[in-house]
C-alpha cells in the first residue's frame, strides 16, 4: 500500500496524508479521492 501511495503522489503531484491514506480501502475510493484532489487544484 505504501508503494501505491508514493506512486500516486508522484504521478498526480500532490501529497496524500496518512489520515487520507487510511480511508482508501478500494479502487473506487482511490479513484474518487484523486478526482476530488484534481478538482481542488
Amino acid at each position: 500500500l505504501t508503494e501505491l501511495i508514493m506512486t500516486l503522489e508522484e504521478k498526480f503531484a500532490f501529497e496524500i496524508s496518512e489520515e487520507d491514506a487510511e480511508k482508501l480501502r478500494t479502487v473506487g475510493d482511490v479513484f474518487t479521492y484523486i478526482k476530488k484532489r484534481q478538482a481542488e487544484q
